[in-house]
């Protein structure tokens, strides 16, 4: 979906993934977002042995309507908000 925005450059899309890791004493769920699995589990890198990457975009839709009003509650003043929200439009993290 095309947001005012939203630049035209295409880079890649983010998704969004599950990285589960293992550092020897407890097992963690990471949330990450990256452009692929790859990228994801680099991310972790260093934090234990990573068990299993799991994309879940599709399982977790972030609504930037949602997202804007839990900053303003939160007392970010209107330029904040734009900033944090484009960033996130740009990542294509929110719809």
């Amino acid at each position: 979906m095309h947001h005012p925005l939203v630049s035209q450059r295409r880079d890649p899309c983010y998704h969004k993934y599950f990285v589960y890791l293992d550092d020897g004493t407890a097992c963690y769920r990471v949330a990450i977002p990256a452009v692929s699995a790859e990228a994801a589990e680099a991310a972790c890198a260093g934090n234990g042995s990573i068990v299993a990457v799991r994309d879940v975009t599709d399982d977790y839709p972030i609504s930037l309507d949602r997202v804007s009003e839990a900053l303003r509650k939160g007392g970010f003043d209107p330029t904040e908000i734009r900033f944090i929200t484009r960033g996130l439009l740009e990542l294509e993290i929110a719809e």
